[in-house]
């Protein structure tokens, strides 16, 4: 049986709370930073695969593990980057206290079509990705896979993961009430 293993990033300077200016390039903060250290020991062999997002924060998590294991096959999957709902354009120099209205705002819409503006996706596109990665997930030949990814992404994944073939409306009304994923959490699925 395949293992998956679905990996947080550490702490972002976001998570931390300050203003961020590229949602592609947050880093990790000094507490993200121990973390990804103490996730790398955690591992308990060579995993077959390793997978980051494109997004710094995760491939940031991934070093320390890369490090520990040199030998192992290493890319970097643009269709694991984190849920882009709110325009990014619109985010620049924000907090994530300071997005929370719109946050809201979005979610309670409940819209699986709707695109805040440029760089954003719908949730629709976001469901397309979360299956497109469980398709190649299952046609990879190794048997134990990090992946190191984003926290609504996994949560996105795990709804899709745990109760197929559902409408995509269904899994939007069902995400804000989803298992939170902590930073650095790990969470295994099987294939």
């Amino acid at each position: 049986m395949k293992r998956i293993w679905l990996i947080r990033h550490g702490e972002s300077i976001a998570n931390a709370g300050e203003a961020t200016q590229d949602h592609r390039n947050i880093p990790l903060s000094e507490l993200g930073l121990k973390q990804a250290q103490s996730l790398a020991l955690q591992i308990p062999r060579r995993p077959d695969l390793i997978v980051t997002s494109p997004y710094l924060r995760a491939q940031q998590t991934a070093m320390c593990t890369i490090g520990r294991f040199p030998d192992t096959v290493t890319g970097i999957w643009d269709c694991v980057h984190e849920f882009v709902y709110l325009a990014p354009a619109t985010c620049v120099g924000t907090t994530s206290q300071q997005r929370r209205p719109r946050v809201i705002n979005y979610w309670r819409q409940l819209d699986p079509d709707y695109i805040d503006g440029e760089g954003a996706e719908s949730y629709r596109q976001l469901i397309g990705r979360i299956e497109r990665t469980l398709s190649l997930l299952q046609r990879r030949p190794e048997q134990f896979i990090l992946v190191f990814t984003h926290a609504q992404f996994i949560r996105n994944l795990l709804l899709v993961y745990e109760n197929p073939g559902r409408p995509v409306e269904e899994y939007m009304a069902a995400f804000r009430r989803s298992r939170p994923v902590h930073n650095g959490q790990i969470v295994e699925i099987t294939m």
